[in-house]
């Protein structure tokens, strides 16, 4: 391989590597959540940079105790809720279950997803940042574990 070819592949490779690390690198968002008078803030325990670089993290589980008409308030960062967010509850027993969602929020940094979703049972909570008022591969996942008290 002549010199010149040689020294652009060290190059290429090395762009590549930056970025590899860079995507490493970068801090997880924090969500904070409410219900039931309790606040939690909580990492995800799988979260996306984009659809090629992802990062799995322990896995919280905080427990609220809510009334059967109350709601789970989940608040991202302003840097998140600038660019617009959705977010899904899925099943914990089927992933790919899902028990309701926001559609584009792109006013807020806050949504209220109702307690008796998974019927008290834990449920996961996906929330996906947009790029132009579309999932861009950004997202990250936590569980929120709900019982419900009786009425």
């Amino acid at each position: 391989m002549p010199r010149s070819r040689r020294a652009a592949a060290a190059v290429v490779g090395a762009a590549a590597i930056t970025t590899l690390l860079t995507a490493c690198q970068k801090p997880t968002p924090e969500v904070t959540v409410l219900g039931g008078g309790k606040v939690a803030t909580i990492s995800p325990s799988n979260y996306c940079f984009d659809a090629a670089h992802c990062r799995v993290g322990k896995l919280d589980l905080p427990t609220f105790t809510l009334g059967p008409d109350d709601k789970v308030m989940i608040d991202v960062p302003r840097t998140v809720a600038d660019r617009g967010w959705q977010v899904e509850a899925l099943s914990l027993a089927d992933i790919t279950k899902v028990l309701g969602g926001s559609g584009p929020i792109t006013d807020s940094h806050s949504f209220r997803v109702a307690g008796n979703t998974a019927e008290g049972a834990p449920f996961v909570v996906r929330v996906d940042e947009l790029h132009k008022g579309k999932a861009d591969g950004s997202a990250w996942s936590f569980v929120v574990k709900v019982s419900q008290t009786k009425t």
